[in-house]
């Protein structure tokens, strides 16, 4: 049944064809039999999209789940509406008369003082508070505090401030007088009556400002002016009085004895004039109160290059350490000049004080003389210079009066002006568009484009993780089968 071979038969010959190792399958061949460098280095950009592709519906359902969401964002929140209004902050008031009340600014930095404590006054309590009244804004429930509804009307109102002080925004461009206040509120039309009502409450706040100012200085002069008036009325009376006790008449010419008392009383009142002056001006230096400066421009020059050098030190010390050589410098030469006017000042001291002695020596001398000059002289002499003390007293009391009198008129009728040069230049208008948040169209294009990202990155880590366990997993070492080419 079985054939055996023969021993010396020639054994079968291979086919004429080569034979070659049959190919793996590529998607277990792209994976190394290891985790390694070599892992990682066999991702390829192509794989990735790969990857992306057999996950393709997750990126589109993260993509549609982000639109909805920002659409859902853009009708779900609550919008708010801005409506801004630009005022002129001129801090160079009207001068309407020529002794104001208030002093002009003039200097850039303090320009720039002004305009920032009046956009201070801007979003002040004040002002806030005459918005909050005049918009009756305690019983909005945008403005109101649901939370505390059994409050008192003094809470509500201060809830109601806060929430619009919160609202509320001032800011000014840089090298600019121009100040811009702004306003949100969930309508566009509440928004534009909000900022209409901040800008009336501003400038009702500032003329208010003035006004009290102007109102205040009134009442103190007025204040003033009632004992001057008295003393007036108390020095008119003593002359009169006077004149009628001692029979003088109000003609006083030819009643003196002799021409040389005449003279001699002449030159008296002269030294006594002279010697009151010489003791005010002497009061005056010795009680610090600077009248020196009115009468020595070495002195003025010297107090103002002492406040030139004070200030530039201050301004050093604000920005430079205590120790800084450039600050050191600064006071150095600060207190060199406050010594220069210290000496100036000592020096027009010392001759007030000699000025004084002297006119105190010549009065007294021309006193002695007509003190022998004056033996022969009526009775009433002595009552004419009293007379004349009398009667300058008077005459300076009243002039006090009247000065007091005509700069209380002014101040009353200042009272009544409005000097100030604050000007709306932009109204505000209704926003067309909400400033927050922004546009639905924008919101479901960024979460379409947000989500789409989120579903690329989870496609492609769900990829790499079946990567990874497909690198993972064992496999057999069965030798690759060999077929015919």
């Amino acid at each position: 049944m079985y054939q055996s071979l023969k021993p010396d038969a020639p054994a079968p010959q291979p086919s004429a064809a080569p034979l070659r190792a049959v190919e793996r399958d590529p998607a277990t061949a792209a994976i190394p039999k290891r985790a390694g460098p070599s892992l990682l280095a066999s991702v390829t950009p192509f794989v990735i999209i790969g990857w992306v592709r057999r996950f393709w519906l997750v990126v589109v359902i993260l993509a549609v789940l982000g639109g909805f969401a920002g659409y859902a964002a853009g009708t779900m929140i609550p919008p708010r509406y801005t409506s801004y209004s630009d005022i002129l902050l001129d801090p160079n008031d009207l001068q309407l008369v020529a002794d104001d009340l208030y002093t002009r600014v003039s200097s850039g930095e303090a320009q720039l003082i002004d305009v920032e404590s009046k956009m201070r006054i801007l979003n002040s309590i004040s002002v806030l508070g005459r918005v909050v009244d005049q918009l009756d804004l305690t019983s909005d429930p945008e403005f109101a505090d649901a939370d505390n509804a059994a409050a008192s009307d003094a809470d509500k109102r201060i809830a109601a401030v806060r929430t619009l002080s919160d609202r509320v925004r001032v800011s000014r461009e840089e090298r600019s007088y121009v100040v811009t206040a702004s306003i949100w509120a969930n309508t566009p039309e509440k928004s534009a009556i909000l900022t209409d009502a901040l800008v009336s409450a501003f400038l009702v706040e500032l003329a208010a400002v003035e006004l009290d100012g102007a109102r205040n200085a009134s009442d103190a002069l007025n204040q003033r002016l009632a004992e001057l008036r008295n003393d007036a009325a108390k020095a008119e009376t003593a002359v009169v009085d006077y004149r009628r006790e001692h029979g003088l008449t109000a003609n006083r010419d030819g009643q003196l004895s002799a021409q040389s008392a005449v003279q001699i009383n002449s030159q008296v009142d002269t030294a006594r004039e002279t010697l009151i002056a010489a003791e005010a001006r002497y009061a005056a230096l010795t009680s610090g109160a600077g009248g020196g400066s009115q009468e020595s421009e070495t002195l003025a020059q010297l107090r103002t290059d002492y406040a030139t050098a004070k200030q530039k030190a201050d301004a050093l010390a604000a920005t430079l350490g205590p120790r800084h050589p450039s600050l050191a410098t600064a006071r150095a030469e600060q207190t060199a000049l406050q010594g220069e006017v210290d000496q100036e000042v000592s020096r027009i001291v010392e001759g007030a004080r000699i000025d004084l002695q002297r006119a105190r020596d010549v009065f007294d001398q021309l006193s002695n003389a007509a003190g022998t000059q004056l033996g022969s002289v009526f009775s009433d002499e002595q009552a004419e210079l009293e007379l004349r003390q009398l009667e300058r007293t008077s005459t300076s009391t009243v002039a006090i009066y009247e000065a007091y009198l005509t700069r209380a008129q002014q101040v009353a009728e200042r009272s009544q002006l409005n000097t100030s040069k604050v000007r709306v230049i932009s109204p505000a208008l209704a926003p067309i568009a909400r400033s927050y948040p922004p546009r639905t169209v924008l919101l479901a294009a960024g979460g379409l484009i947000g989500g789409l990202v989120a579903g690329l990155a989870l496609a492609a880590g769900l990829g790499f993780l079946q990567y990874l366990l497909a690198a993972k997993r064992p496999r057999p070492t069965a030798p690759p089968r060999m077929r015919a080419a």
